[in-house]
């Protein structure tokens, strides 16, 4: 197994081990590149065997430093192992933050080497031991309460817009009525606004991949929606492509990075925070909204996505 690498006090086992993951990995890195899953456009028995098998490998071995070498290969990994059936029969998986590492001393406490050729003790007459008085048995200490973890956004007070509302409006009103509500009830701060950009947009080569993509993205922030409104918007044909799109968030920081779990797709997006008291970046908030966009750096629309 991949990690069994660790558990070996041989160097040159474990530096071997760790270059047949990193063979392992630049093959499958390459072959994730234009690709959503193993094969196909959607999920198969292939995905979920292969994604179960590494999940030691980004539980145990593959720290960020690693994970972000194999990005192709992380996204695929990330967006299996998020799916909900996973979810539901595996739980959630912990990505490594430090490897597993080799305690040469505890492995040898635990398995002590024979001494040859050592002479044997005469064995002492048996004294019989004074009999000990039994000890009072110990009442079991109360366990310290576990802490909680914080929920999202728990620091912030209240806000004047709600998320529900404006969703709500979004799906059931024209666009005078959405910004007539925006517009009186969004506080900087409260609330803020974000253009996005996906970084690697030369890897966008076909439509079904980059909409994969996405979606995959929103399966992993599934937890998110009570506090978030995104619209990301597909442009340009096959093979140059964009991705942007902007999204309203709890907070006047960036609202990916409040919980762990969020992060892991927003790192490979470009994020700017848009001044709604500027009129050029309000503008482009509204055109997004309104679906008013129809091209993006000359490429023109081909699909929206909305969170």
């Amino acid at each position: 197994a991949v990690v069994s690498t660790q558990s070996t006090g041989n160097k040159n086992v474990v530096n071997k081990g760790h270059e047949n993951i990193k063979s392992f990995m630049t093959v499958l890195d390459n072959h994730l590149l234009d690709k959503t899953y193993l094969v196909g456009e959607s999920v198969t028995l292939a995905d979920l065997t292969l994604a179960v098998y590494m999940r030691d490998l980004y539980s145990m071995i593959l720290d960020e430093g690693r994970r972000n070498s194999f990005v192709n290969v992380t996204r695929w990994f990330t967006t299996i192992i998020n799916q909900d059936e996973v979810l539901r029969i595996l739980g959630p998986t912990s990505l490594c933050e430090k490897p597993a590492q080799f305690d040469a001393k505890l492995f040898q406490q635990n398995n002590p080497k024979p001494q040859k050729n050592a002479p044997k003790k005469e064995q002492a007459p048996k004294k019989e031991a004074p009999k000990k008085e039994e000890p009072k048995k110990e009442e079991p200490k109360p366990e310290a309460p576990k802490k909680e973890k914080k929920a999202p956004f728990s620091n912030l007070p209240p806000a004047k817009l709600s998320m529900d509302t404006f969703k709500r409006m979004y799906w059931n009103e024209e666009m005078p009525v959405i910004s007539k509500y925006f517009d009186e009830n969004f506080v900087d701060g409260e609330w803020s606004v974000w253009k996005v950009e996906y970084k690697y947009q030369n890897e966008l080569k076909r439509t079904t991949t980059t909409n994969n993509l996405v979606k995959g993205m929103f399966q992993r922030l599934e937890s998110m929606k009570k506090f978030a409104f995104g619209l990301m918007y597909v442009f340009g044909n096959p093979g140059d492509q964009k991705l942007a799109g902007v999204w309203l968030g709890r907070g006047g920081d960036n609202f990916f990075y409040e919980d762990d779990n969020w992060t892991i797709d927003i790192e490979n997006f470009n994020c700017t925070k848009l001044d709604m008291n500027k009129p050029e970046e309000k503008a482009l908030w509204t055109k997004f909204v309104a679906g008013e966009i129809d091209d993006w750096e000359g490429r023109q629309f081909e699909k929206d996505h909305i969170f």
